[in-house]
């Protein structure tokens, strides 16, 4: 079996909204593979600034953040803060060595390297997780569980033919 690598500062962020499963894989992930994690959390001016609208603030979020991070009992140190740009210290901090992203947070890591090396520092290695899909396939999201087409573990509840009715 190969080991994986351990970064000294890893960076990952992201809005968590409705706290969900697909959440739980990217900190999870993060802390598997990061001696510090850095951890933003989409503002509330930054979310309404790209077209999002979370049911919850910022302070419920990152509470939701803060109670799975104690409840695992991750050793490994963080930081959590908000992100005022889709960046972060990303875009800028030398120390950053890795960032954990979605399939669909892809091109935003691809977009931080860019800037990085703009910056003059050396790119971060881009660590992808798998979407978390549901029970009827599809990906596991807060649009869905705002929807009530899925609870937060990705049970249906209601099919999703029903949701144009």
């Amino acid at each position: 079996m190969r080991r994986r690598r351990t970064f000294d500062v890893l960076a990952l962020g992201g809005t968590f909204d409705h706290f969900h499963r697909g959440h739980r894989a990217l900190l999870d992930e993060g802390f598997g593979l990061g001696r510090a994690v850095l951890i933003g959390i989409v503002s509330d001016e930054l979310a309404r600034s790209l077209g999002k609208r979370p049911d919850e603030d910022y302070g419920a979020r990152r509470s939701s953040v803060e109670s799975y991070i104690r409840a695992k009992g991750f050793k490994r140190g963080y930081r959590l803060f908000p992100l005022s740009d889709p960046f972060g210290p990303l875009a800028d901090d030398p120390a950053v060595e890795a960032v954990v992203v979605t399939p669909e947070s892809l091109p935003r890591g691809e977009s931080a390297n860019a800037t990085r090396l703009k910056n003059g520092l050396k790119p971060v290695q881009i660590i992808m997780v798998p979407l978390v899909l549901a029970d009827d396939g599809a990906r596991i999201s807060s649009t869905r569980i705002r929807k009530k087409e899925i609870d937060r573990e990705g049970r249906l509840l209601r099919r999703r033919d029903d949701a144009s009715r």
